[in-house]
């Protein structure tokens, strides 16, 4: 055998003695461990009851009418705000309105605080309307409404008496339908 082969060989020997000898001492030691992590949404769920809070007829200029409807948390997150939005279309019974029957109509919105009436918000049906997108009333009027807390809200509705002639606005009518948005509180830290 010729010196490079022996070389050769004996230079593989070795590397490979020494990969057993490595491998056979070699040690790992390895854990696993699995952390699960769960996160679940709140909601926000509100109720209103009754639906219908009026159904009035025969109103006559001067006339008012009180009601109470329940806002209910049915969620589990606590309700900051309730804005309302307005809309309304008049029935004109004669077909002879010169005026629009929602700037006759008022509407007082109150809550009750230890026991006393605030009127939180007031206006007539057509400047609630005409402030869509703008100004919005919060019916909890800064007040928080917690999961499965329930509010109880007044409104009172007035024909308001402008001592002149309201004739024209016999017989007429108006459907009104409000829709309430809830928001949730502030974000915080858990």
């Amino acid at each position: 055998m010729n010196l490079k082969k022996q070389f050769a060989l004996t230079l593989a020997s070795v590397g490979l003695g020494a990969a057993l000898i490595g491998g056979g001492t070699f040690a790992y030691f390895s854990d696993q461990e699995k952390v699960e992590n769960t996160f679940a949404a709140g909601t926000l769920d509100l109720a209103v009851n009754p639906e219908v809070v009026f159904d009035l007829k025969n109103m006559k200029p001067g006339d008012k009418a009180k009601r109470t409807y329940k806002l209910t948390n049915n969620g589990t997150l606590a309700i900051q705000n309730v804005f309302l939005t307005s809309d309304y279309t008049v029935t004109d019974a004669k077909g002879n309105n010169s005026e629009d029957l929602g700037k006759h109509l008022r509407v007082n919105f109150i809550y009750n605080v230890d026991n006393k009436d605030v009127v939180v918000y007031s206006d007539t049906l057509a400047e609630m309307k005409a402030k869509q997108g703008t100004t919005r009333p919060d019916l909890l009027a800064g007040h928080t409404l917690n999961a499965k807390d329930i509010n109880d809200i007044r409104v009172e509705i007035e024909f308001v008496e402008n001592n002149k002639d309201q004739n024209q606005f016999q017989g007429d009518g108006v459907k009104l339908k409000w829709t309430l948005d809830a928001t949730q509180t502030k974000g915080k830290e858990l």
